[in-house]
């Protein structure tokens, strides 16, 4: 059986002792990729400057 190493020690195999799956704010927590540690917004926006009808348009101002 091949042997996997830490996700976290590189150096060390595992030994599964799921400390890479703790919830980084909350210890006492399985994580479940909340995104609350990241920052991650529940919606991303753009902001469009200008929409082309026609390639002809695109290609001038390019």
């Amino acid at each position: 059986m091949e042997k996997t190493m830490c996700v976290l020690d590189e150096t060390k195999e595992c030994d599964n002792c799921m400390e890479c799956e703790t919830c980084d704010l909350d210890p006492d927590k399985i994580c479940d990729n909340c995104g609350k540690c990241l920052e991650i917004k529940e919606f991303a926006s753009i902001k469009i400057d200008k929409i082309y009808t026609d390639p002809k348009d695109y290609k001038e101002d390019k």
